[in-house]
């Protein structure tokens, strides 16, 4: 993924995020999925293991936490449950379940460079659709779960601390400096902020 496709799809994640529910219900599942023993309670255990493994192709560990270690299937789950509609739910399962199938047997049977394969199919295809156009269940699947890997993987602490740049208590401010001295390249955490 380029810079530009990043900013365009966390650009569309932040207008999603205020047009679809409201960006309260959202800290608010973020908040659920962080508490101690948490468990999901919208997937069932296989479902909660594929969202899993499709975040983790998403945003994998490297030399900082991927989507797993940050929570974001747990996320994912409290969205389901108390944010999207009975139609969204709806969707996104029926989505799943294509999914699932779309490798020619169950996803989470494939060997690893199977899976990325199709994922990363199956997203090429989602973004090839026409604006306006609707993507394939299998596909729409995968859309859909980046968009919450990415929403909750920069919401969470790894995201913002170890990935954006972090500074909880900024210094003073400097107008014009180069560059090379704003930051080593990495977005600020406190930059993401949505504005109207």
């Amino acid at each position: 993924m380029n810079r530009r496709e990043w900013l365009k799809s966390m650009s569309a994640l932040a207008v999603g995020a205020i047009a679809g529910p409201s960006l309260l219900a959202v800290f608010d599942a973020h908040a659920a999925s962080q508490k101690p023993g948490a468990k999901p309670e919208f997937f069932t255990p296989a479902q909660y293991g594929l969202v899993g493994a499709v975040s983790d192709i998403v945003i994998p560990r490297t030399d900082t936490p991927g989507a797993v270690d940050a929570g974001v299937p747990l996320f994912a789950d409290q969205m389901f449950k108390a944010v999207y509609t009975k139609t969204e739910q709806q969707r996104y399962l029926t989505a799943m379940a294509a999914f699932d199938k779309a490798g020619g047997k169950p996803f989470l049977q494939l060997d690893d460079a199977q899976r990325k394969a199709l994922v990363t199919k199956l997203h090429a295809e989602g973004l090839a659709v026409p604006k306006g156009g609707k993507p394939a269940p299998a596909a729409d699947f995968v859309l859909m779960s980046k968009k919450l890997a990415m929403l909750g993987f920069f919401l969470s602490q790894p995201g913002c601390t170890q990935v954006l740049q972090y500074d909880p208590v900024p210094g003073a401010w400097k107008g014009d400096i180069p560059l090379s001295q704003a930051g080593n390249g990495k977005a600020w955490a406190e930059e993401t902020s949505l504005k109207i």
